[in-house]
């Protein structure tokens, strides 16, 4: 059982991707550790700078521990993530079959917190040029993180 989300992204793609890659995971943290190695070097490739590929690592890395968190409750799933990059930005998507969980309906937290925890949502906000909760998708969940190259940082 797949989401098929790289012909989905394909198909919305707007610019002439330079290069696509997808990925299936086990919902492992183990598992997610070699591929934040996987995804450094991507974006390594992808010219970002260093400000801009930490943003993207850590946005990606709070989206996937959601995922084995929330989604899979820490039980057994796959996720599949597809990396799109042209020359205007960098798309990562996430999909899960997991519990399903809107972020768009997460309200930004109070700062400063008075308990650890509960900001993994709104780092991801703040973190990426663009990020879409794809409410239509029927099983689990589909986020879209967009970063764009050349922005300068906020």
């Amino acid at each position: 059982m797949r989401c098929k989300i790289t012909p989905i992204i394909s198909l919305a793609w707007l610019g002439n991707p330079h290069l696509e890659k997808s990925f299936l995971l086990d919902a492992d943290s183990r598992q997610l550790v070699t591929f934040r190695d996987q995804l450094r070097a991507l974006l390594r490739n992808a010219a970002l700078d260093e400000k801009a590929s930490g943003e993207v690592l850590l946005a990606v890395q709070e989206a996937l521990t959601n995922v084995l968190r929330h989604a899979y409750e820490n039980s057994s799933g796959k996720i599949e993530v597809a990396f799109l990059e042209d020359n205007e930005k960098i798309k990562i998507s996430i999909c899960d079959f997991g519990k399903k969980f809107d972020l768009t309906k997460v309200p930004d937290p109070v700062l400063p917190r008075d308990k650890p925890g509960g900001l993994g949502v709104y780092l991801i906000k703040k973190l990426m040029d663009q990020v879409d909760y794809d409410t239509s998708f029927q099983e689990g969940n589909l986020l879209h993180l967009i970063k764009f190259k050349n922005r300068t940082h906020k």
